[in-house]
């Protein structure tokens, strides 16, 4: 049974740790995103985010941290790396669309 660890209190992830039966320690990340969720659907309903594409400024999604994890250690994408994200666009398209602030769908060009 995993037991709590801490949490961050500005993103409110909660850590919590877990030993296995082999020695091993199993970490692991909760986070209530449905703050999050409400004000991407609020953006998307809106339109508010779509007023900067015209000035190359778009706000496109909010990834809270604990998909940020998933998207690194399930899907192998870091979002961070310029390289990584033509194929987070695409992941976020297909499996997070609940996160993009807007109707509108990003590529990257190669």
């Amino acid at each position: 049974m995993a037991s709590f660890a801490e949490v961050n209190p500005v993103t409110g992830v909660e850590q919590w740790v877990d030993g296995t039966d082999d020695n091993r320690l199993q970490v692991h990340y909760r986070q209530d995103v449905e703050p999050v969720l409400d004000v991407c659907r609020a953006e998307r309903n809106d339109g508010l985010t779509d007023y900067g594409i015209k000035q190359d400024l778009w706000l496109y999604a909010r990834i809270p941290p604990t998909v940020i994890l998933k998207l690194k250690y399930e899907y192998g994408v870091d979002i961070f790396k310029r390289d990584d994200l033509k194929k987070a666009f695409e992941i976020i398209n297909r499996d997070f669309p609940y996160l993009k602030c807007t109707e509108k769908t990003h590529a990257l060009r190669n």
